[in-house]
Formats: structure tokens, C-alpha cells, sequence
């Protein structure tokens, strides 16, 4: 009788541990094709948000939440000056 109580307890575990496998795959998954469709995102042309290659005031696309060095923007289309800026600036938090 103890061998069947053990068989079973056995038979639980690895059940459970194939539960948790297949979600932990389930999640990943879901996990990929979310940054997928974010990194597929349209990005706003330059007329939209009113670019210009030169800043406003202290605010400048070197100074933006958005902007990618060297000459990149999270949002817009197209190299992009850091001197620039648009209408969708959003100030950077020192770190």
C-alpha cells in the first residue's frame, strides 16, 4: 500500500510541474508578442508634431523622455536632431 500511496504523490508533482511549465511558456509567449506590437507601432511623421531642428526655449529632443541617442525618437519618424524639438516634448527626470 505504501508504494501506491508514493506512485500517486509522484504522479501529482510531475502533473503539477507540466501545469507550471506550460503556463510559465503560455506567459512568455504572450510576453513576445507584446513587445512585438509595441516595437511595430506606427511612428508620427515630423508635420504631425510640428518638428523643428532647432529648440524652444530649454526644451530640446536631447532633453526628451522620447528621444534615442544618437539621433532617434521613440514616437517619431525619421532621424531626429537631439538640438530639435516638437509639440509631444516631454521633459526627461534626472536621474
Amino acid at each position: 500500500m505504501s508504494n501506491e500511496t508514493e506512485g500517486s504523490g509522484a504522479a501529482v508533482s510531475r502533473r503539477l510541474v507540466m501545469r507550471g511549465a506550460a503556463g510559465a511558456l503560455g506567459a512568455a509567449a504572450i510576453v513576445a508578442m507584446r513587445a512585438e506590437q509595441v516595437a511595430a507601432a506606427p511612428k508620427i511623421s515630423k508635420a504631425a508634431v510640428a518638428y523643428q531642428d532647432h529648440p524652444q526655449d530649454d526644451k530640446s529632443c536631447g532633453r526628451c523622455l522620447q528621444f534615442l541617442p544618437p539621433e532617434s525618437c521613440k514616437m517619431v519618424d525619421g532621424p531626429v536632431s537631439p538640438h530639435g524639438f516638437c509639440r509631444i516634448f516631454m521633459l526627461r527626470q534626472a536621474a
